[in-house]
């Protein structure tokens, strides 16, 4: 058994949330010191999360809430298609991307392992390997994105649920520009970031997020593709002092948005699409329904399959099974473009402030922090054979089952490959 650093930081951080945070809250919002003393006496406060969720693979293995004190079953995909399927994406997007690092994810070795080790989480049935080199890219690849945007969904419920229990107020705020088929992805995403600086930290800007009683921000990327060309836009959630006026702060943030567009370049953003302010509630469907849009069958928002126009997923979706070059040269495009950005960013400090630890997304891609048993290690030469016939996910479908279904998908493989090959021995 097994238990990462990340585990016991959350055990730590259980065991003294309220003191830990107390002692961080002197840089927050003025109302956030007044009000945080009502909800020390709750020590060890922990967020009422959605259970089931699979931490190490980002697999959705449970139902949404009913608002009743119960669940309501999702209509979903088969979770086995489902994680077939993220297996068969990230060798597309290899073929798209050779050389890459997302094209060698999962697939080669790592320098300090002599044997690919396959282990089964305990709580969850999942399995998982270890020993391989892993990309930890939440843009191009599917299998770490499932587990990297799981993660930093976690990381957001608690802060929400601890921002909400000392009286603060959750908002999400969207924002867009204009933009048309054609337009440059690379030079938009700097001009947007530009845009997002001047709003953030300019006098005015600064004025607008005191007057909120802003504690703290979190800025998520997303963009899809449609028949307009690329659409990269911002969620932005606010954790700020209750009772915000949201009518009279969208303007104040639509008149700063504008003037930042205009200024980057981007040209003027309409009232109506170009900036939006929800509520707690928007806030909280945004996160605990999924990062970015969680859609229950697959896993976040440049995964999902967009309601409108295509998700970059998608578009690798349409290269895989359609045989769609199109698509296949915009996801490389998109790749080559997003890589670099981050998908989310959080404020100065707002993580110290929820003693959420540190972790950048290639350590979330390659930590094993779940309890595993290990099951069975694979030889060098029965993993060439399987990554030949492309069984990567296949064989952590069987190791659900234990190691004997594994074992005999090996000696399988080894006779296959003795048939072909007569004069060649099998491993031993």
């Amino acid at each position: 058994m097994i238990k990462s650093s990340y585990q016991q930081a959350q055990v730590k951080r259980n065991e003294g949330a309220q003191a830990d945070a107390a002692s961080a809250a002197p840089g927050a919002a003025p109302w956030y010191n007044a009000k945080f003393s009502a909800t020390q006496e709750n020590r060890g406060l922990q967020p009422v999360l959605l259970t089931g969720v699979d931490p190490l693979t980002g697999e959705i293995l449970t139902f949404e809430q009913d608002g009743k004190g119960g669940y309501k079953t999702q209509k979903q995909s088969d979770p086995r298609t489902v994680r077939l399927e993220r297996f068969a994406l990230q060798s597309a997007a290899r073929r798209l991307l050779w050389g890459s690092r997302t094209a060698k994810c999962l697939r080669l070795r790592r320098r300090d392992k002599s044997e690919i080790e396959v282990w089964r989480s305990s709580d969850h049935g999942s399995a998982h390997y270890s020993g391989l080199q892993t990309c930890g890219s939440v843009w191009a690849c599917p299998v770490c994105a499932a587990k990297i945007s799981e993660r930093r969904r976690v990381e957001l419920l608690q802060i929400m649920e601890a921002h909400q229990a000392a009286g603060g107020e959750c908002l999400l705020l969207t924002l867009t520009f204009p933009h048309s088929f054609g337009d440059d992805l690379s030079a938009m995403l700097k001009a947007q970031a530009f845009a997002w600086d001047s709003l953030k930290k300019n006098r005015a800007g600064r004025a607008l997020w005191a007057s909120l009683g802003t504690v703290g921000t979190v800025r998520a990327l997303e963009v899809t593709h449609g028949e307009n060309g690329w659409h990269p836009h911002f969620h932005i959630l606010i954790f700020c002092a209750a009772g915000v006026d949201r009518v009279r702060a969208r303007i104040e943030f639509y008149k700063l948005w504008e003037s930042a567009c205009v200024k980057a370049g981007l040209g003027e953003p309409s009232f109506k699409h170009g900036c939006r302010l929800d509520g707690g509630d928007k806030a909280s469907k945004y996160v605990t329904k999924g990062l970015w849009g969680l859609d229950y069958e697959m896993t976040k928002g440049h995964i999902k399959k967009a309601s409108k126009g295509r998700s970059p997923f998608d578009l690798l979706r349409s290269y895989l099974y359609d045989d769609d070059k199109q698509a296949g040269a915009l996801f490389r495009y998109y790749a080559q473009s997003f890589k670099g950005n981050q998908q989310l960013r959080y404020s100065n400090g707002l993580k110290k402030l929820y003693q959420v630890e540190e972790m950048t997304d290639e350590q979330i891609a390659s930590v094993q922090e779940d309890s595993a048993d290990l099951l069975g290690s694979i030889e060098l030469e029965q993993w060439r054979l399987i990554l030949a016939a492309d069984l990567r996910g296949e064989v952590l479908e069987l190791a659900r089952h234990g190691w004997e279904p594994v074992a005999r998908l090996l000696s399988s493989l080894n006779n296959r490959n003795v048939t072909k090959n007569p004069s060649r021995s099998s491993p031993s």
